[in-house]
């Protein structure tokens, strides 16, 4: 859900760009975000949807990324009960920095290179497309009879 209005779906359409988490954030970015995400007066962990949908929220992005970590997110709040927001917004950003760093340089890695990889996964993705289209037009020119 998105991270200033917990009730809404994150997009990356949404006008506030705070509101989501990006492939491409940067750690910072992550912790920016999530430092300024929406939770409420009460500053301890419990999880409630509909009472704290906020921290909700953030329970259940950790849940989703972690999921052996524990049988459900009402568990999870359970073993962050004792915490206030700001050390479970600190968990909700090491367990995102976790899953997005390898993608993130991954990314970086192919940008900063030559371009082969670029160049030679558009090669690959021609020769598959005209192989796709003869077999198409085989089948269409057998149908109308050329």
């Amino acid at each position: 859900m998105a991270l200033d209005k917990p009730l809404l779906k994150m997009s990356k359409s949404h006008a506030n760009p705070k509101s989501r988490i990006l492939l491409t954030d940067t750690k910072e970015d992550i912790a920016n975000k999530i430092r300024v995400a929406t939770t409420d007066a009460e500053n301890r962990v419990t999880y409630d949807q509909d009472g704290r949908p906020g921290v909700a929220n953030l329970i259940d992005i950790v849940y989703h990324l972690n999921p052996s970590k524990a049988e459900s997110a009402q568990q999870l709040a359970a073993e962050f009960e004792g915490l206030t927001l700001r050390a479970l917004k600190q968990a909700v950003v090491e367990s995102i920095d976790m899953h997005l760093a390898p993608i993130r340089d991954r990314l970086q890695s192919i940008l900063s290179g030559s371009g082969r990889e670029i160049g030679d996964a558009a090669e690959i993705g021609a020769r598959k497309a005209s192989e796709n289209a003869k077999a198409t037009m085989e089948l269409v020119r057998n149908a109308i009879g050329l």
